[in-house]
C-alpha cells in the first residue's frame, strides 16, 4: 500500500519558545493555530514530513499525555490514498488501532495506530494526493526496542524512523536536534 511520511508532531511545554529555536537556525515558521486541546505551530509546514509543534492547553488527552510521559514525540503521521484499505492491509502486522480512531475515521479520514512499548503514535490520514519531493525531517532516532522496526516498515517510515540508545533526536536537512534542546 502506498504511503507518505506527512509530519512530525513534537508535544513541548512552549511551542513558542520551540518555535524561536527553530527561527533562531534559519527555518520558516508558521502560523500558530488554537485547537480545544492544543496550540500548534508547523515548521517548514509545506514541505513534507513538516515538524509540527504542539503544546497541551489545560484539559484533555494532550494534556494527560504531558503529565504522564512528559514532552517529546507524540506522533508520526502518514499519509494514504485510502485509509480502510491502508488499515486492512496492515491488519496482521502488530499495530493496534487506537479508539479515538472510531471517531476520527468518520470526522476527518484519519486513524490512530499504538503499540505498548512505541514511544509514538502513528497518525495515518486519507488524502486526495500524495506529496513528494525531499523530507524535511529526514530522520528520528527513538528508544524502542528493535522488535519494532517490522512495525515501523508495515506502515512506510522505515527509512526515516531508527532505533537509538541515546535520548529522541531529530535529523533535520541533515541536521542533528536533540528534542530536550526544545523543552
Amino acid at each position: 500500500m502506498i504511503c507518505s511520511p506527512s509530519h512530525v508532531a513534537v508535544l513541548v511545554p512552549s511551542i513558542l519558545k520551540a518555535a524561536d529555536h527553530f527561527r533562531q537556525i534559519g527555518f520558516e515558521i508558521g502560523e500558530e493555530e488554537v485547537f480545544p486541546e492544543t496550540r500548534e505551530i508547523y515548521v517548514q509546514g509545506n514541505e513534507r514530513n513538516a515538524l509540527l509543534l504542539m503544546e497541551a492547553r489545560d484539559t484533555g488527552s494532550y494534556r494527560r499525555a504531558l503529565q504522564k510521559r512528559g514532552p517529546g514525540l507524540h506522533h508520526l503521521a502518514i499519509d494514504v490514498l485510502d485509509l480502510n484499505g491502508f488499515l486492512g492491509s496492515i491488519s496482521r502486522s502488530g499495530w493496534l488501532l487506537h479508539l479515538n480512531s472510531l471517531k476520527s475515521m468518520e470526522d476527518s479520514r484519519t486513524a490512530y495506530l499504538a503499540r505498548p512499548g512505541f514511544p509514538a503514535l502513528i497518525e495515518v490520514q486519507e488524502k486526495a494526493k500524495l506529496m513528494d519531493g525531499p523530507l524535511f525531517v529526514d530522520g528520528v532516532s527513538l528508544k524502542f526496542d528493535p522488535v519494532f522496526t517490522r512495525l515501523v516498515k508495515s506502515v512506510g517510515l522505515d527509512q526515516t524512523v531508527k532505533p537509538a540508545p541515546r535520548s529522541p533526536s531529530l535529523s533535520i536537512r541533515g541536521k542533528h536536534i536533540e528534542l530536550e534542546t526544545l523543552y
